[in-house]
């Protein structure tokens, strides 16, 4: 997952750049490079949850702004929400894809439909919810989630900005995706995939 979002810097900076100050993907870079750094520390049969808390205190700090609060609060979410968990199957994705929502939502004072990355959380999450209840497997539900979450992102285009610095410039926003969700669409994929070639 690190690895794929340091490989599209460029293009989340293009993204930012139609709404923001273009610095998105560097932000992103920034955080899971150090991310990566601090995975090499943590022992091999470290829990779920320090893997995402852990996670979350390198991204917070060597990342600056709203994003790198965002997605420290929402990885923390996550952590906290598999607490105690040992295996991770269908149940615990929907655990922790509801941890992330509630923590982005508490974080960024927002809701589906403002133009945020909770777009795309909230769209896995409700993948990953009705996979659960319907006791499909982790192979079905991870990539039905992902997808979700890709289509979410796509559909932020079509909605205006209502929080944060973009939102300043209203109806400018149709037309481009929002950052975030692009970036969650494509860390959950990359999930999806590491996870199915393990």
């Amino acid at each position: 997952m690190a690895d794929k979002i340091i490989q599209v810097e460029a293009r989340l900076n293009a993204l930012d750049a139609a709404v923001g100050d273009g610095d998105h993907g560097i932000t992103m870079r920034l955080g899971f490079e150090a991310v990566k750094q601090r995975m090499t520390q943590l022992e091999d049969d470290a829990t779920f949850e320090r893997f995402l808390v852990e996670s979350a205190q390198a991204f917070m700090g060597v990342t600056g702004g709203a994003i790198g609060v965002i997605l420290a609060k929402m990885l923390m979410g996550g952590g906290t929400a598999l607490r105690g968990v040992s295996e991770f199957g269908t149940p615990e994705l929907s655990l922790m894809l509801a941890g992330m929502e509630t923590a982005v939502a508490k974080a960024g004072k927002v809701k589906p439909g403002d133009k945020t990355i909770l777009d795309a959380i909230h769209a896995a999450r409700e993948a990953a919810e009705a996979a659960a209840q319907s006791k499909q497997p982790l192979s079905v539900a991870l990539p039905a989630a992902a997808s979700a979450a890709e289509t979410a992102a796509q559909r932020t285009a079509d909605m205006v900005c209502r929080i944060g610095r973009a939102s300043r410039l209203g109806d400018r926003t149709l037309g481009h995706p929002d950052p975030g969700a692009v970036s969650f669409s494509i860390m959950l994929r990359a999930f999806n995939q590491g996870s199915a070639s393990r």
